[in-house]
């Protein structure tokens, strides 16, 4: 059901919202009975109801919404539910009207719920899932469930099961049950509760459901399709952390940036160098040198040891230490006696263009805590530190918790398709967090192996690499795009995106700043230049002429039938 359909079925939405609440006995039958007048007399008379009520609730959805907490929800199947608060928000200048509906799935998975009126419901749900090491409701998709308010939607954020700061694990500290919610389970009893909740209060199931998510996020996102392929129509997966084995060449990254006394190696005038200096030597590769490597990197030979100082040379330029502490990191991790981890684990090695993040960090104590107290099982704890990793033995301790916290890099998704789930996934080449393009690469690439190739794979699933984009926020590239409107012409009108048009705006949004994203995509003076992303294996290229800030002049290139 699109919120641009007649009318008739939006007030079937608004009846069914009635004669649910009677029969449940929510409201009192006579403040229902006015309503269901009120909703009948704006059929017959062919007004729109929704523009009546765009700025408050009326008194029986005022009288429904705050009905909530005081009924009982533990007999949802699979997501017993309790409902702590729930109350009419009035519209203001970030948020349309809505009934904040907030609680817990068992056993410790927060929700909030936000459920618009139902003369502005369009019949679906979308779930916001958060990045990170996750832990709150309000910090990552607040924005998000703005903009998808904007449009019409239910939408349920969720913490992941525990509550803490994002960057920080020590919530997992010996906790295999939060590690479980957080990794696997609890996103999936989120869109449980989430689904009941808006059927009791609408009277009507979601039509179509989606799912959101950048980093941690996006991997749950992954997790959704593979453990879980009938919860959601479609997905979004941005710069998805899959492995948890990237814990190893994060801390092996973090290491080798650093002194013997624990200082970074690299200032942020460093890493300037050191990306421009990749920059350069990649450029032209998609036939225009625009500041942005526009081709796959991987194609791209670029040694740091180009950037060595000269004699008496003391700026623009890397010391020995640091060249090699950068060929460490692009080469990857090794063994005491040489041997390279990527013999195992290939994807590891960071890329050129992607120096300004995750991958020559300085906070070494960031990269740390994960070992301490999710990495392992049991955990070390805090007296741990990052020369206690052996690497030559440790990173084959991993697999348990591959299975158990990050267990989102199993490419087999055919019951996904079965189901009619469709997936972006959004990828961006400068991506230094975790785990960075190569995973995301290997993990499609692999897809498409057990799924029959590109042509069956892309029925579903749909890989975007692209240029210029940073983790789950903007870049040097045309980095932004309106992803959830693909998304819903490739579920809904059967429309595959195989072209996403990606905008530079200016001055940046922030990554949780939804709203002001999607109208700054249609702000002239704020979009800069655009390019076309197109399903992956394809890349843009410059046709040689014409205006190189609009995506018109590019044209996709196959590198594998050149």
């Amino acid at each position: 059901m699109r919120r641009d359909s007649l009318l008739i079925p939006q007030l079937e939405i608004g009846l069914k919202v009635i004669f649910t609440r009677l029969k449940s006995q929510l409201v009192p039958a006579r403040v229902v009975a006015g309503f269901g007048a009120m909703a009948l007399s704006a059929a017959c008379s062919g007004i729109d109801s929704s523009t009546e009520a765009t700025d408050s609730f009326t008194a029986v959805e005022t009288e429904a919404c705050v009905a909530l907490p005081t009924l009982d929800f533990t007999g949802i199947e699979d997501a017993a539910t309790q409902v702590t608060e729930a109350r009419a928000v009035a519209a203001s200048e970030s948020m349309r009207a809505h009934c904040r509906v907030a609680g817990y799935v068992s056993p410790n998975v927060e929700i909030v719920l936000q459920l618009p009126l139902a003369s502005e419901w369009n019949g679906k749900f979308i779930e916001m899932s958060p990045g990170g090491y996750a832990g709150s409701t309000e910090v990552y998709t607040v924005g998000w469930c703005a903009d998808a308010l904007r449009r019409g939607y239910a939408c349920l954020r969720h913490d992941a099961g525990h509550t803490g700061l994002s960057t920080k694990t020590s919530w997992a500290y010996n906790n295999l049950q939060a590690e479980f919610d957080y990794g696997i389970h609890g996103h999936y009893v989120a869109a449980l509760a989430g689904k009941a909740l808006i059927e009791h209060y609408y009277g009507s199931a979601p039509e179509y459901s989606y799912h959101f998510g950048c980093s941690g996020g996006g991997k749950q996102g992954l997790v959704e399709a593979q453990r879980y392929p009938w919860t959601f129509d479609g997905i979004i997966a941005l710069e998805p952390s899959n492995v948890t084995a990237t814990g190893v060449v994060v801390l092996w990254n973090a290491i080798v940036t650093h002194d013997e006394e624990g200082n970074p190696l690299f200032t942020d005038a460093d890493l300037d160098v050191l990306q421009g200096g990749a920059i350069a030597a990649c450029d032209a590769d998609d036939g225009l040198e625009d500041g942005i490597i526009g081709a796959d990197p991987r194609t791209c030979n670029f040694d740091p040891g180009e950037l060595l100082c000269k004699a008496g040379q003391t700026s623009g330029c890397l010391s020995q230490l640091q060249v090699e502490a950068a060929r460490k990191v692009y080469e990857g991790p090794v063994t005491s006696e040489g041997e390279r981890l990527s013999n195992y684990f290939p994807w590891y090695p960071a890329l050129p263009g992607s120096e300004k993040g995750g991958y020559f960090t300085r906070d070494l104590d960031y990269k740390t805590q994960y070992w301490q107290f999710m990495g392992f099982n049991p955990d070390p704890g805090p007296t741990w530190k990052s020369s206690d990793f052996d690497f030559d033995e440790d990173y084959k301790r991993t697999g348990m918790m591959d299975a158990v916290v990050n267990g989102s890099d199993n490419p087999d998704l055919r019951n996904f398709k079965a189901a009619g789930g469709k997936m972006m996934i959004i990828q961006g080449w400068e991506d230094s967090g975790l785990p960075g393009p190569l995973v995301t690469l290997d993990y499609y690439e692999m897809a498409e192996r057990i799924m029959g190739g590109r042509d069956a794979t892309q029925e579903a699933v749909r890989l975007y690499m692209i240029p210029g984009r940073s983790h789950c926020i903007a870049g040097v590239g045309a980095a932004d795009a309106d992803f959830l409107t693909y998304l819903e012409d490739w579920v809904e009108k059967d429309t595959p995106p195989d072209m996403i048009i990606g905008s530079h705006i200016e001055p940046e949004v922030g990554l949780y700043d939804w709203p002001e994203l999607i109208n700054a995509l249609s702000d002239p003076e704020r979009v800069k230049f655009t390019r076309p992303h197109y399903p992956y294996p394809l890349h843009a290229k410059y046709r040689g002429s014409g205006d190189p800030n609009d995506h018109r002049n590019f044209e996709p290139v196959d590198p594998e039938r050149k």
